[in-house]
């Protein structure tokens, strides 16, 4: 709470007014116990809480909102309270109910997040038993791998809106296959918001779930060194996309996924390797893997430590690295992924801090933003869904993790480690299978 905080009785209220209401959250309809008043609605919801004070802070409030002059007594009695309670369009008779309603979706939300990390891990088992038998058993492996894309693609494909989830959950000894995953999630997110059809979409994930596969020609003491390479390790590592045709080519893998395996590390504009491909002669499937690939790696460096977060990957690709990427799917990348990428610490505008968990494909604005409070236990933390709430409550900017007080870090977690999976939002749907996995109910 902050310091200049003061009572004020509650015909005081004014919009621009940011406040703090001395409730439990189930105690009233809104969103959070402290926001900046906006609108009449909210003021005629205050009202009908029957309070007759609640506490003013001035130093969070709009510039030209000042304490209203005390001609009134608190004793006052607030004007009559309206008879029923509105959130977000629908008429509830009674606070309470409109609170439960508020709680309901919250524990929906927590499902669907519990539900999709579950199937982010099951592909990522998936995504290793691919790896450790393409050589000895290619033939089954890729129907393996045909049904993982297939189950990843039915969720695109489906028609319902498409939610890209920031997943917190690890899993240890899959963990290495995590990039992989992430990598064939994004690229088939890009592909299907450039429009590519059914057929393309599915050949972009099946290229991706392949494209490291000449990784196993590399000493693995190079694969995941932690400091910059040698000039002979750097020639060495290189040579992978070259190794990856090779091996592609012995397990019968189709063309389309042989051309990406040897070009995604090309760039547009010539600085690539292993052939310094430029502009046209790079396929645009390998275009769109390289830019997932790219931001996979920003995120996901083998030193956590040099690791970026989500928004300033995508800052760093845009502002510096441009030329190297096709210009179209970059853009496709940022209005997908939004100003503010799952994992992206943000500043709210009504002071709140949070944690976008997932961002609606076609909404990327608007995510579902995880925030703290510190009168909240962790496990019961509110989500606010922004597609949803009050078109004034907005990301104000994005903040770095080590700027964060310890309790609010501890509350939120950023991890180190950041994997998207994606589930659908449709009514009617639990989400796809995955091969071997019976439905999540």
């Amino acid at each position: 709470m902050s310091d200049d905080s003061q009572l004020i009785v509650i015909d005081q209220i004014r919009i621009g007014m940011f406040i703090k209401l001395d409730l439990s959250w189930f105690e009233h309809s809104f969103p959070m116990n402290s926001f900046k008043i906006t609108n009449q609605q909210q003021i005629d919801d205050l009202v009908a809480l029957k309070l007759r004070h609640v506490r003013y802070i001035p130093s969070k409030s709009d510039p030209l909102v000042t304490t209203p002059p005390a001609g009134k007594s608190p004793e006052v009695q607030p004007a009559e309270p309206v008879s029923q309670t509105t959130v977000k369009g629908k008429v509830y008779s009674s606070i309470i109910e409109a609170k439960r309603a508020r709680f309901e979706k919250l524990q929906k939300q927590r499902d669907e997040i519990a539900r999709c990390e579950e199937k982010f891990v099951q592909a990522a088992a998936v995504v290793k038993n691919i790896n450790r038998l393409i050589f000895s058993r290619p033939k089954e492996t890729l129907v393996e791998a045909g049904k993982l894309i297939d189950s990843m693609a039915e969720v695109f494909l489906s028609g319902s809106d498409t939610v890209m989830h920031l997943i917190q959950q690890t899993a240890g000894s899959e963990e290495q296959y995590f990039h992989t995953l992430n990598v064939s999630v994004l690229a088939m997110m890009l592909a299907n918001e450039m429009k590519c059809t059914d057929a393309q979409i599915k050949d972009v994930g099946m290229a991706a779930l392949f494209h490291d596969l000449g990784k196993v020609g590399v000493p693995e003491h190079i694969v995941n060194k932690y400091e910059p390479l040698t000039k002979p390790e750097q020639n060495f590592y290189e040579q992978h996309p070259l190794y990856g045709l090779d091996f592609g080519k012995q397990a019968g893998l189709p063309n389309v996924v042989l051309n990406v395996i040897v070009q995604h590390h090309e760039y547009m504009d010539g600085s690539g390797y292993p052939h310094q491909l430029k502009g046209d002669a790079i396929c645009v499937p390998a275009r769109i893997v390289t830019i997932a690939n790219v931001y996979d790696n920003l995120c996901n460096h083998n030193d956590a430590r040099q690791s970026l977060t989500p928004h300033e990957a995508l800052s760093t690709m845009y502002a510096h690295r441009r030329a190297q990427f096709d210009p179209a799917i970059m853009a496709t990348l940022v209005k997908s992924l939004g100003v503010y990428p799952p994992g992206t610490l943000v500043r709210l505008s009504n002071e709140a801090i949070g944690l976008v968990m997932n961002v609606n494909v076609g909404k990327p604005l608007r995510p579902r933003v995880l925030v703290y409070d510190a009168e909240i236990p962790k496990e019961d933390a509110i989500i606010l869904d922004l597609a949803e709430e009050n078109k004034e409550l907005s990301i104000n900017a994005s903040i770095r993790p080590g700027l964060l007080p310890r309790a609010i870090f501890n509350y939120l977690n950023p991890r180190k480690r950041v994997n998207y999976y994606v589930d659908s939002q449709s009514k009617n749907t639990q989400g796809s299978s995955l091969p071997g996995q019976s439905q999540t109910k």
